[in-house]
């Protein structure tokens, strides 16, 4: 007796679509990257595809909104099972050679830099900004409070420092695939270091 796959709800359908686009943006950039091939990732055809996204650019600024939701979900979970707030921003450092949620996300982000003359995507592109950067900064004075981030700086211009290391970090790995991972992984520990309070000094 051959048993039917169960049918896949709208949800469903939308968030296979919305996975094997990221993939596909991030790999291959917006202008290479095909409907078609994201649909067979999807396990649908394009015009199921384009029930769920009218455009190709609808579907991208879906894309980055969604995976920024996702990210930010991915360091709450992070923070919540480390050791504070500078290690867990860290931590999500060392999963970026094994979660590729991490360097696609910041893939989608450098590309959507050069597509908001489009309505969607810049509206997407401003609120993925806004978003990260209030959760870095918020990280980083919860790390103040902990005693484990330097008290004289601002939080939300050191979160512009955070923000600006993850696109050299895409644009390190557009240029030279997963080799640089390892040095993204060591730009966050350094970055950390320089965030930490400075050791007392000794008295003699």
């Amino acid at each position: 007796m051959v048993m039917e796959c169960p049918r896949l709800t709208a949800d469903q359908r939308r968030r296979l679509i919305l996975t094997a686009a990221r993939h596909e943006f991030a790999t291959r950039g917006y202008r290479g990257a095909r409907t078609a091939t994201i649909a067979a990732g999807a396990g649908c055809s394009e015009p199921m595809l384009y029930k769920h996204f009218p455009s190709k650019q609808a579907l991208f600024a879906a894309v980055l909104t969604d995976a920024t939701e996702a990210m930010k979900a991915l360091v709450v979970s992070l923070r919540a099972t480390s050791g504070g707030p500078l290690e867990g921003m860290l931590a999500v450092a060392r999963r970026v050679a094994t979660d590729p949620l991490i360097i696609e996300t910041i893939r989608m982000r450098t590309l959507a830099a050069a597509l908001v003359d489009d309505p969607e995507v810049a509206a997407a592109l401003t609120a993925s900004l806004g978003e990260v950067l209030q959760g870095m900064a918020a990280t980083i004075a919860a790390g103040q409070a902990a005693g484990e981030v330097r008290t004289d700086i601002d939080p939300r211009m050191a979160a512009w420092i955070v923000y600006g290391y993850t696109l050299a970090g895409g644009h390190a790995h557009a240029v030279h695939g997963a080799a640089a991972l390892a040095d993204f992984v060591t730009v966050a520990e350094t970055l950390g270091r320089m965030l930490q309070p400075p050791a007392p000094e000794e008295t003699p």
